[in-house]
């Protein structure tokens, strides 16, 4: 198993259209539906600071890769950081889901 982070800012003005973004990309993932893929997008409070977070059954295979508007949003993500925002690996200390 695989676990990145990304964490990034905008400006309050462009928060909105990251959040539309990101509720874009979740949109294509689900009409994908790739196995093997556990992705989490949060909005810190109302405010301009987001956490990605990206578990991958296999870290060899990234399904986002195979999917146009997750590789648009990375784009965007780095217009909005100003600069490329690489996924940083994690180590997964403990997880609950039932």
């Amino acid at each position: 198993m695989s676990v990145q982070i990304v964490r990034f800012n905008t400006t309050l003005e462009q928060a909105p259209e990251a959040e539309a973004a990101i509720k874009k990309v979740f949109a294509a993932i689900e009409e994908a539906a790739p196995t093997g893929l556990d992705y989490t997008a949060v909005r810190v409070a109302d405010g301009t600071e987001f956490l990605l977070t990206l578990h991958l059954a296999d870290a060899d295979i990234n399904p986002l890769l195979d999917i146009q508007e997750a590789l648009a949003f990375r784009a965007k993500v780095a217009q909005w950081a100003g600069a490329p925002i690489p996924p940083r690996p994690v180590t997964l200390l403990g997880r609950y889901a039932r």
